[in-house]
């Protein structure tokens, strides 16, 4: 579990250095690393990472490239996306936003950011208020 969640984080790291192409080598090297049943190491550090979570840090990445096909990937990530993670959910929508802005589609991004905005107000994140501001002017 741990070197799946160490792959993920190294395609993050190179999605923020728009490495395309080594990110999503990372991606799919942290999907083959993925145990298929969850590790319930209680001496282990905690992680939480799913085929979701993983998904909604490859979408992230295919935002950020502005990928036509980050849309479905965050799509789906959303309708299985456990609604107690209500930070990652925020931060999924605005991810969901960009991309429907880069398939030019405005009023859904508007949508996805209005909901970003409102799950950031409910849990009071200023993180995510801060990230919300960036897209927004983005989206407008």
């Amino acid at each position: 579990m741990l070197r799946a969640w160490l792959a993920a984080a190294h395609g993050e790291a190179l999605a923020a250095d728009s490495a395309q192409d080594a990110s999503l080598r990372a991606f799919a090297d942290a999907e083959q690393l993925l145990p298929r049943a969850p590790d319930r190491d209680e001496d282990g550090p905690y992680l939480a990472l799913d085929p979701v979570h993983l998904a909604r840090w490859r979408g992230h990445a295919l935002a950020r490239f502005g990928r036509p096909d980050a849309v479905g990937v965050l799509t789906d990530a959303l309708a299985a996306h456990d609604s107690e993670f209500s930070r990652a959910e925020a931060s999924l929508r605005a991810d969901l936003a960009l991309a429907y802005l880069a398939n030019d589609e405005p009023r859904a991004a508007r949508e996805q950011l209005a909901a970003a905005d409102a799950i950031a107000q409910a849990v009071g994140s200023a993180r995510q208020h801060r990230r919300l501001s960036i897209v927004a002017r983005t989206v407008a």
